[in-house]
């Protein structure tokens, strides 16, 4: 018989084999869950020109993977497609050809070659149980079809026409019949750091709009008049520093015709953005502009008529909005647009009037037209006024031109500031009930999910809270709401009166803010602030999984 001694060692023997066994058991169930996560929903058929695509299971069959992606057998869909199909084992690349176009897809990375170019992909090919599964969206698309997902019935169709087929349901609420718009803010900041020669400027744009396309985006909003300037030979305003370097400068080429054709070519739609009434400040101050600038024109000309169309405010030169001239100057210059180019919009941000203080003369602005207008309105009702005055001018000029191009405005979005008397002089209220003055309203929504006020509260302008606000305005009337979101914050301390800043807690912010826009089935259009934030180190992951919304 074993000994106490003996038995205790061959007890605790038992045991540590018992847990070790339990251990791996473990192990293999959660390997199990996690394979099931990764390779997600195996009853997805393939139909190509009306017919499916039999697959059987020596090819595999299509799943959707972690990036939301379908994925589909290599050779089983590319052989049906028509496609020859090859495989570089020392390299680990799927090759597939067809009338003259070779794309090649390197397993586990997020790109594809097409004819040896470079296209970037939001996931990769990849090696699953001993076979090859292809990213069908971006390998079919490089060979010119319209590839599009039946959520219903959990369908992938394929055209070999280039024909996007449409479908009711899909994820998000959101069908590709909705036209939602989803729009990248291209700014002068953008232009700073270009080229300005046109070769090199060119290039830049379209590698810029390339990868808006391969983020998701259809459509660009891009600075076209930024400090009383113009990207495009005007009448009415000097070429843009940010064209050739300096105001006034005849480049030798018209950048904004560039723009327009290069945005169109990738399917992007063009919204040419201008500030209404910014001379100077950050960019192009004082000593930048050119001779033939209109405010220096109007302050050198010995009239004193017109020495206060434009007025220095804090350093930095306006032009006034209630002058008649100014007012007209700024709606031809508008026109002058919507005449000689084919954009799909104009857009205004939230520059309209700066902050003033009526009871200090050096920060009254405009105090002293108003004086002398006899206006029974109060002050800020009558700017007001000058505002309305504008934006439905130039909203009748558009309209002359072409009744399809749109015209919108991006304000400041909490409700309580932009209706100060002191700040901007936006009348939103008579803008979103009444017809007339724009098409859409792109509120900017800077703010996350959890934003606090001084109480520990979710504030009234925090996202959902402000969102609601915004959609409440809109059902007073006709106009669109789209929501502009910011970029800039993600992965960013952002103040918010939180202990730690929810831009650092989650990396799904936005991506979040675009699914719930798109829940209340009342937002038709989201724009992303800025471009250059899209490509920092810091908003990659927030980036990555904004885009994975945008392509579901």
């Amino acid at each position: 018989m074993m000994n106490e001694k003996g038995y205790y060692f061959g007890r605790l023997a038992e045991k540590k084999l018992f847990f070790t066994v339990l251990f791996f058991m473990l192990i293999l169930v959660i390997l199990g869950m996690s394979a099931k996560s990764v390779y997600a929903g195996s009853n997805i058929s393939v139909t190509i020109d009306g017919k499916t695509v039999v697959l059987d299971e020596t090819f595999g069959k299509p799943f959707i993977d972690t990036n939301s992606r379908t994925l589909v057998p290599f050779r089983g869909v590319m052989e049906e497609f028509g496609g020859t199909v090859t495989w570089d084992n020392e390299n680990r690349i799927a090759i597939v050809e067809k009338n003259g176009t070779t794309v090649q897809a390197p397993i586990d990375q997020k790109y594809i070659l097409v004819n040896g170019q470079k296209k970037d992909n939001d996931t990769a090919a990849v090696i699953k149980d001993e076979r090859t599964y292809l990213p069908i969206r971006a390998v079919l698309e490089a060979f010119g079809a319209g590839v599009a997902w039946d959520n219903a019935n959990r369908i992938v169709v394929i055209n070999t026409d280039g024909t996007v087929a449409q479908f009711e349901d899909s994820n998000n609420g959101k069908s590709p019949g909705d036209d939602e718009l989803n729009a990248m803010w291209i700014s002068y900041l953008e232009y700073m750091s270009m080229p300005k020669n046109e070769a090199g400027f060119k290039a830049a744009v379209d590698k810029m709009f390339d990868r808006c396309k391969s983020l998701g985006m259809n459509a660009v909003i891009v600075h076209v008049r930024s400090h009383c300037d113009a990207m495009y030979p005007s009448q009415y305003y000097p070429w843009s520093i940010f064209a050739s370097g300096t105001q006034g400068a005849d480049p030798g080429y018209d950048p904004l015709k560039y723009m327009v054709e290069s945005a169109h070519s990738r399917g992007l739609e063009f919204h040419a953005w201008l500030n209404p009434y910014r001379v100077t400040g950050y960019g192009t101050y004082w000593n930048q502009t050119g001779a033939n600038n209109p405010v220096k024109l109007w302050q050198s000309d010995n009239d004193t008529s017109n020495d206060r169309w434009a007025i220095l405010h804090k350093g930095e030169y306006y032009l006034n909005p209630s002058i008649p001239e100014v007012q007209e100057m700024v709606i031809n210059g508008v026109k002058e647009i919507a005449e000689n180019y084919d954009v799909d919009g104009i857009h205004f941000d939230d520059y309209f009037y700066p902050s003033l203080n009526d009871s200090d003369p050096s920060l009254w602005f405009d105090k002293p037209e108003y004086d002398k207008s006899g206006s029974l309105l109060s002050i800020a009702n009558w700017r007001r006024g000058n505002v309305n005055t504008l934006v439905s001018g130039v909203y009748k000029a558009i309209k002359s031109v072409n009744s399809n191009m749109e015209f919108g405005i991006s304000p400041a979005g909490n409700l309580s500031n932009l209706r100060s008397n002191s700040s901007y002089f936006v009348d939103i209220d008579k803008w979103l009930s009444e017809e007339g003055y724009i098409d859409y309203i792109m509120p900017q929504l800077y703010w996350g999910f959890e934003t606090k006020d001084s109480s520990g509260n979710i504030a009234s302008y925090a996202y959902e809270n402000n969102l609601k606000s915004w959609m409440n305005l809109t059902a007073k009337g006709n106009v669109k709401l789209y929501v502009g979101l910011n970029m800039a914050n993600a992965g960013s301390n952002v103040p918010d009166k939180n202990a730690t800043s929810e831009w650092l807690r989650y990396n799904d912010v936005i991506a979040r803010q675009v699914t719930t826009g798109r829940a209340t089935k009342k937002v038709t259009g989201f724009a992303y602030f800025r471009y250059d934030y899209f490509n920092k180190d810091v908003t990659q992951n927030e980036v990555n999984n904004l885009v994975k919304v945008l392509k579901n």
